[in-house]
Formats: C-alpha cells, sequence, structure tokens
C-alpha cells in the first residue's frame, strides 16, 4: 500500500506523503508473506497522522489487543482517517469503528464477519470509503484504494500517472 505514495511523491517532486509504522509494543511483526516489519513506534504513541491503516493477515479475530483498540480509537476521535487493509477491517469493527457503515475485507473472512458485527454494511467490492473509514480486500486492490485516494487528494492526472 505504500508504493503508491512513494511514487507520487517521486512524480510530484513534493513530499506529498510520509508514513511509520507502529504495532503494539513496538516490537517487530512478520507480515503474512513472512517479511519482518520494523516498526518506528509502538501504537501507544501519538504520532502525527491524516491516515493510518491496519493490516492485517491470517486471523484477525482472535486479536484482543485493547490497547490497540483505544489507540485506534483515540486517533479517530482526534479526526484521523482509520482505514483497514485485508484482516484489518476486523481489527476496526472489533474497536467499534466501523458501526453503521459500509466495509469490505478479505474474502476469507466475511461469513464470520457479517455474523459476529450484522449492523456493518458488507459491501462485494475492492475498497470502500465511508467518510473518515477506508476499508479494502487486500491484496493488489490496495494498489486501486491507494490510486483513489491519490486522485482525490492530489488530482486525476498524477493519480493515474501512479498508476501507470
Amino acid at each position: 500500500a505504500m508504493e503508491p505514495l512513494r511514487a507520487a511523491n517521486l512524480l510530484s517532486g513534493q513530499e506529498l506523503y510520509r508514513w511509520w509504522h507502529a504495532a503494539p509494543g513496538g516490537k517487530p511483526v512478520t507480515a503474512s508473506n513472512g517479511v519482518a516489519i520494523i516498526p518506528d513506534c509502538g501504537t501507544g504513541v501519538d504520532r502525527d497522522a491524516d491516515k493510518v491503516f491496519v493490516c492485517a493477515g491470517g486471523n484477525p479475530a482472535t486479536f484482543e489487543d485493547r490497547g490497540v483498540f483505544a489507540w485506534l480509537r483515540r486517533l479517530a476521535r482526534k479526526g484521523v482517517t482509520v482505514g483497514g487493509i485485508s484482516g484489518g477491517p476486523y481489527i476496526l469493527a472489533k474497536a467499534g469503528l466501523l458501526d453503521q457503515r459500509r466495509a469490505t475485507l478479505h474474502w476469507e473472512h466475511l461469513p464470520a464477519f457479517r455474523e459476529t458485527f450484522p449492523d456493518i454494511t458488507v459491501m462485494p467490492s475492492l475498497f470502500e470509503i465511508d467518510g473518515t473509514r477506508i476499508t479494502c480486500s487486500g491484496g493488489i486492490s490496495a494498489l486501486d484504494m491507494m490510486v483513489a485516494l491519490i486522485e482525490r487528494d492530489h488530482g486525476r492526472q498524477l493519480a493515474a500517472s501512479v498508476g501507470d
């Protein structure tokens, strides 16, 4: 999901986007592809952000870190757009951040998600933008989502260049 942001910076000749990684306790985490992600900070740390995305593989239904849920809710209260990629929307829902919203997530989580969160409108789409909540089904659809956000933030021409 970060590569389109890097491309937008490069193609625009400006620093339009900056990013950082956070993880519970600030400890390294392993992505579903086996790559170790070294976080810049823990999830309890207050950092400036316009948007924060939760990326989750595996079984997000078992994630129960109340500190992470509180951190996400605090960000949302401050006006930060909060998003989830792949299983990330499951974590947002567990934090109470998708109530009465449209959302999508990875297909393998759909049956349990619908049963657990009947008040969330699950859409059969690659990504959903519902106000200050953004959800994505994961995989290559994260590219489509980011290009759409770049278009919304900086126009069609830059988004088209990033998408090429």
